[in-house]
């Protein structure tokens, strides 16, 4: 395996490497619901959905003080040249 690639994101299946270089590419569906003040954490959380090739798509939740503050949908793509399915 090349360790770059396992550096960059988990293996999230266990036949298919990660991808390498990962690069935001689209948001869609993106609802703002709330702010975040300063001095507040922001609590981010990501569900793969689907992934083609070097394309990864995802939901993105983040939360303040346990309340969603935004939902979307995102795009990631990555070198699939460099990380392959086994």
């Amino acid at each position: 395996m090349n360790p770059s690639c396992a550096a960059t994101s988990p293996a999230s299946h266990p036949r298919v490497k990660p991808l390498n270089d990962l690069k935001l590419t689209a948001l869609r569906a993106v609802k703002i619901l709330g702010t975040a003040k300063p001095g507040q954490v922001i609590r981010l959380h990501a569900r793969i959905t689907a992934r083609l090739a070097n394309l990864v798509n995802a939901l993105g939740t983040a939360f303040v003080d346990g309340q969603i503050v935004m939902q979307a949908e995102l795009t990631l793509s990555g070198d699939a040249g460099k990380c392959q399915i086994l």
